[in-house]
């Protein structure tokens, strides 16, 4: 498996196959990405209204960096992810940082370490630098991955992704 940062002129070479990881993994999301409008969208129940459809959100993705696992030539996984992100959950205080929107693993490539590889990947290089990521409350497969790799909670959101389903904020936390 190898596991690159891109340069952002690199970055065009996986669109495609990247585009056909996201519709893919559309319905895995809450809520769907076809629901959405992009990778930092704030307000999750008036975009469930109209469907936008998956394009809306990959073109949002491709003003990102991405970190990538290939496995024999194949792109197998991709982290997209933004370079001195602020919102209100993630105040200007914590730049420099980078925050991780999408994460998504080929379903045959699951259970082999390579969201550990990608996220180690992106920890090495940078080193010290405040990470955040969101997911819902009731992505537990995520979460414990993040506990893992010593992520903290520092918002949630109540019911902003439906009736018991909270949007979730994690910082990693430096040693």
């Amino acid at each position: 498996m190898e596991i690159r940062i891109l340069e952002k002129e690199e970055q065009q070479s996986i669109y495609d196959d990247a585009y056909k990881m996201l519709e893919a993994a559309d319905n895995e999301f809450v809520p769907p990405l076809s629901f959405r409008s992009s990778s930092t969208q704030r307000n999750f129940s008036e975009n469930l209204k109209s469907r936008d459809g998956i394009r809306q959100y990959f073109e949002q993705l491709k003003n990102q960096r991405f970190a990538v696992a290939y496995e024999d030539g194949a792109l197998i996984a991709f982290v997209s992810y933004k370079e001195n992100y602020s919102c209100v959950e993630i105040p200007p205080k914590e730049l420099p940082n980078i925050y991780i929107s999408t994460l998504i693993v080929s379903p045959s490539a699951r259970g082999k370490g390579v969201t550990k590889a990608l996220y180690g990947r992106l920890f090495s290089e940078y080193e010290n630098i405040n990470i955040f990521t969101r997911t819902w409350s009731t992505n537990i497969a995520h979460i414990k991955i993040l506990e893992k790799y010593e992520f903290k909670v520092i918002q949630v959101i109540k019911d902003d992704r439906g009736n018991g389903i909270d949007t979730v904020y994690f910082k990693k936390v430096h040693k």
